[in-house]
């Protein structure tokens, strides 16, 4: 028809396909009709609605007239979930286990690669640690420059090392194929406002839950526009290699078997084939809220592959029994302090709690310290001055002020609740004196002895309060069973694993987060 009406120097060169029927999938947005230089806008508006009439028909009339599960938006915006029971011959695609950070970045990429890509959730809706991280208000990510460095794993819990081939190579790769800088410009493009808290720490703006919710709708917008399928309230039970018979489909090298998902399985087991799998289930922190299970650590052993160091990370401590009598009574006191365990040290406010400290200083330190070990950690508590300087400051006192209770040297420097409960049980045993005693009391020489307390205050802990109060999960598979270019499984080709199931866990702050669009997106690209 439009042909008709040009003259042949008119005619841009056009190529037709001849078909017994067309399946129209996605909205009007999607569809790649070009638009040839000279043909005006609103000839190829009517061009596209002759061409695919279900284009001009509303979004959710042509759910219903099509039967596609269109992204609605608003609200809580959650798809779908009334898919079908797999096809025995369905063509095998990406599947990817868990529709958290990780693996909605990396279906995201792979979506856009053209790969047809399913993602299979646990829980009711995707998103469900992104919604309450930060408080409801998601620290997406961090622009520090402590970035390359903020990262570790169970094999080395101090300091990353630097050698080549170490884990800080390993993540520094990672985190160079998709920086801070490209998430910030996927948040922009989508209008989603943020803002910098402190020591780099970007959250989404606005109110709790709404801020982090609105991280959560941008990526199932990008997912729907990837053409990525969602399947929730589908559990994962297990995966095998196909083995090649005539029966599987052909591009198949995993079967992924599930139960749930809606649709006509209605909740019975069935199989999803796929010829690239991502493993993007997490780890085992705040299971009762998310639904966090071992499935990663599952398959990885399934599959021979090592894993370990598995433990709560970023999580409170709590006292050794016996400690907790005297510590009850600082419950509420927070402060700033330094500190200090297997050469891993962080400057944080510290809060006592009815069971033991926490604090984003003990939230971070929690992270290398080794309950098998028994090791305390150490504390600086007056980290904004060098010992030798403490010291002159605590002669002085000593000198100037005789008839004064002792303990006055502490309430200076402390609130009185802590001053007090510090003294009794540290402070004046340090002295070598009575809890009562006066400052002329104390041999001078002794002073040396507070001092070096002060700046040293080591703790000894029972363990942690585990994982539903844990903010991460610590080990996981071992990096070195990972290509460092694709997260792909060294020995399992088509087999990958990306986010808190791999052994790398970063600083508080919105790290770990950085990890997960990292890693996410370093599978998307090769799988």
């Amino acid at each position: 028809e439009f042909a008709a009406k040009r003259s042949p120097q008119q005619q841009p060169p056009m190529s037709f396909v001849a078909a017994e029927s067309l399946l129209v999938a996605g909205g009007a947005a999607s569809l790649m009709v070009p638009q040839h230089e000279g043909w005006p806008s609103r000839l190829a508006a009517q061009r596209t609605a002759l061409l695919f009439p279900m284009a001009s028909v509303p979004r959710q009339s042509r759910s219903r007239l099509a039967g596609s599960r269109p992204y609605t938006g608003g609200g809580s915006g959650r798809a779908s979930t009334s898919v079908r029971a797999e096809p025995p011959h369905a063509a095998p695609g990406v599947v990817i286990l868990g529709g958290g950070a990780a693996g909605l970045l990396a279906a995201v990429t792979a979506g856009r690669r053209g790969r047809r890509v399913t993602v299979l959730e646990k829980n009711p809706d995707i998103g469900a640690k992104i919604r309450i991280s930060g408080g409801g208000r998601c620290n997406f990510t961090n622009i520090s420059h402590n970035l390359p460095v903020s990262y570790h794993s169970s094999g080395s819990r101090g300091s990353v090392p630097e050698e080549p081939g170490g884990e800080s190579a390993f993540v520094r790769g990672v985190l160079a194929r998709y920086p801070p800088g490209e998430f910030i410009e996927l948040v922009e493009s989508n209008g989603v406002g943020y803002h910098e808290k402190k020591l780099g720490q970007l959250f989404s703006d606005g109110k709790s839950p709404e801020a982090a919710g609105r991280i959560v709708e941008m990526l199932r917008r990008e997912c729907h526009n990837a053409g990525v399928e969602i399947r929730t309230n589908c559990t994962v039970t297990g995966i095998s290699r196909a083995d090649g018979s005539a029966d599987d489909p052909e591009g198949a090298r995993f079967f992924v078997d599930c139960e749930g998902g809606g649709g006509e399985s209605r909740g019975s087991p069935y199989r999803v084939p796929a010829s690239s799998v991502v493993v993007a289930s997490g780890g085992l922190s705040f299971a009762k809220s998310c639904g966090s299970t071992d499935l990663s650590h599952r398959i990885a052993a399934s599959f021979g592959l090592r894993v370990h160091g598995v433990r709560p990370g970023l999580v409170p401590l709590v006292w050794r029994e016996g400690d907790a009598e005297w510590a009850k009574d600082l419950s509420g006191v927070s402060m700033e302090v330094r500190a200090t365990v297997r050469g891993a040290s962080f400057l944080e406010n510290m809060l006592f709690t009815h069971r033991g400290v926490s604090g984003p200083v003990v939230l971070q330190i929690s992270s290398y310290w080794d309950q098998a070990g028994g090791e305390p950690v150490a504390f600086d508590l007056v980290p904004d001055a060098e010992e030798e300087k403490l010291l002159q400051w605590l002669r002085k006192e000593h000198k100037s002020k005789r008839n004064a209770e002792a303990r006055c040297l502490v309430r200076q420097l402390f609130t009185e609740r802590f001053a007090d409960v510090f003294w009794q049980e540290y402070g004046a045993t340090a002295l070598g004196v009575a809890p009562e005693a006066k400052l002329r009391d104390v041999p001078q020489m002794q002073l040396r002895h507070l001092a070096a307390l002060l700046k040293r205050w080591e703790m000894h802990f029972g363990g942690t309060e585990g994982y539903p109060k844990a903010e991460v999960t610590c080990g996981g598979l071992a990096i070195e069973a990972l290509s460092p270019d694709t997260l792909e499984a060294l020995e399992q080709p088509g087999l990958y694993f990306v986010g808190e199931a791999v052994d790398v866990t970063g600083w508080l702050g919105g790290y770990n987060f950085q990890w997960a669009w990292s890693s996410g997106y370093t599978a998307g690209i090769a799988c």
